[in-house]
């Protein structure tokens, strides 16, 4: 007979025998956007979405836009050692409201 186990400890193992184990390791940057980029930007920027491995910030103004550019190698790598490497490959940013291109 089994022992039983915790939800946790089996997860990764539920998630990669059901072929989900990347989108969700993906998906869970979004979950990790404020411990990554600290209070401050936070404040100004917020995940909105992923498209594949695109994560689509919104962020309040141009201004932010410009000084998130600087940063964005940065927060991209952040991202990849907390959840797993490869996982966010670009981040798009975008004023609230304004529609992606990816471009």
């Amino acid at each position: 007979m089994s022992k039983w186990q915790k939800p946790g400890s089996i997860l990764p193992d539920v998630l990669r025998i059901a072929g989900v184990e990347e989108p969700f390791r993906r998906h869970s940057a979004l979950l990790h956007w404020d411990e990554v980029v600290g209070e401050r930007i936070a404040a100004k920027a917020r995940p909105r979405s992923l498209d594949g491995k695109v994560l689509i910030v919104e962020v309040e103004s141009s201004a932010w836009i410009h000084e998130l550019a600087f940063q964005k190698d940065g927060i991209m790598k952040k991202l990849n050692d907390t959840v797993g490497g490869g996982a966010i490959e670009r981040i798009v940013f975008l004023a609230v409201g304004k529609k992606s291109t990816h471009e």
